[in-house]
C-alpha cells in the first residue's frame, strides 16, 4: 500500500505549484528596491511573503525602467528570515519600500516595455504569483519610464542589442527610441 504524501494529496510537493496556487494568500512582508534605480534606470525590486511558520518566499525582479521592463527574475522558497536578513545586509544600496511601490515599479516597467513589443523575462510566468494581481485593488503610483520620455535601450553587448533592436524598430519605428552600447555616456544623447 502506498503512503500518502505529507501534503495530503497524491502528487509530490512542488515549490512552483505552491507559488502558483498559494503564494498570493501569504502575508506580504518587507519589500525593497535599489536606492539609485531612478538615477540609473535599472535596479532590483524584492518582494517577500511570510509563511505561517516564519519562513519566507521571496521574489527578486531586475527592473529596467528605461526600456526592457523585467529583465530577470527568480525566487527563493522557504528561506529562513535570518538568512534573508543576512543576504540583504550583505548588499549595499537597498532601501525598504511599500508593497504598492514595488508592485507599481514592476508592473509599470512591464507595461512600458510592452509598448515596444518587449515581454518580461520568461521566469515572470512563475514569479508573478508572488505579487498580487495587477488590478484596481492596488493603488496606482505614477513613475516616469523611459529616458527623457523615450524608450532608451542600454546594453553592454552587441548580442544583447541584436535581441531588442529589431523589436524596437518594428514597434516604435526608426528614430523613435535611443540606444546606448557599452560605456557610452548617456548624457551625449541630450546634446
Amino acid at each position: 500500500m502506498a503512503k500518502k504524501n505529507k501534503n495530503g494529496g497524491g502528487q509530490p510537493f512542488s515549490e512552483k505549484r505552491y507559488i502558483r496556487e498559494r503564494a498570493r494568500a501569504l502575508e506580504i512582508g518587507t519589500c525593497y528596491r535599489t536606492t539609485d534605480m531612478f538615477e540609473y534606470g535599472e535596479g532590483n525590486v524584492i518582494v517577500t511573503r511570510r509563511h505561517t511558520g516564519g519562513k519566507l518566499t521571496i521574489g527578486f525582479y531586475l527592473v529596467d525602467l528605461y526600456c526592457t521592463g523585467v529583465k530577470d527574475t527568480y525566487y527563493r522558497f522557504g528561506m529562513e528570515a535570518y538568512e534573508f536578513e543576512e543576504l540583504i545586509a550583505s548588499y549595499d544600496g537597498f532601501e525598504t519600500c511599500t508593497y504598492d511601490e514595488a508592485h507599481n515599479l514592476i508592473y509599470g516597467s512591464i507595461a512600458f516595455a510592452e509598448e515596444a513589443g518587449i515581454a518580461p523575462h520568461k521566469d515572470f510566468a512563475l514569479t508573478q504569483y508572488i505579487l498580487d494581481e495587477d488590478d484596481e485593488h492596488i493603488p496606482l503610483i505614477e513613475y516616469e519610464y523611459g529616458r527623457n520620455g523615450r524608450h532608451c535601450l542600454i546594453t553592454q553587448t552587441q548580442l544583447e542589442a541584436s535581441r531588442y533592436l529589431p523589436l524596437l524598430e518594428k514597434t516604435l519605428g526608426q528614430g523613435n527610441y535611443d540606444f546606448i552600447l557599452g560605456d557610452e555616456d548617456p548624457d551625449d544623447l541630450d546634446s
